[in-house]
């Protein structure tokens, strides 16, 4: 029986589970990347979505136009 501990709690997990990003073993609490805070997902989505993965934020331009279209209607 493989055990191992798990690379972020430590807890010892009988059936460790492999990240596909960082390799290490996990527990089933802590298999998925976010839950691990896995280092390697931040560097993996920056390569594959590059600067189209980032939310831009035009500091509220339109929103006046588009909340003004809403009041519009009911009017």
């Amino acid at each position: 029986m493989l055990r191992e501990k798990c690379a972020y709690c430590g807890d010892i997990t009988d059936m460790p589970f492999e990240c596909n990003y960082c390799k290490d073993p996990f527990c089933s609490e802590h298999r998925l990347p976010e839950d691990h805070r896995c280092v390697k997902l931040s560097q993996i989505r920056a390569k594959r979505f590059g600067e189209k993965g980032k939310v831009i934020r035009d500091g509220g331009t339109g929103r006046k136009n588009a909340f003004r279209k809403m009041l519009g209607r009911f009017g």
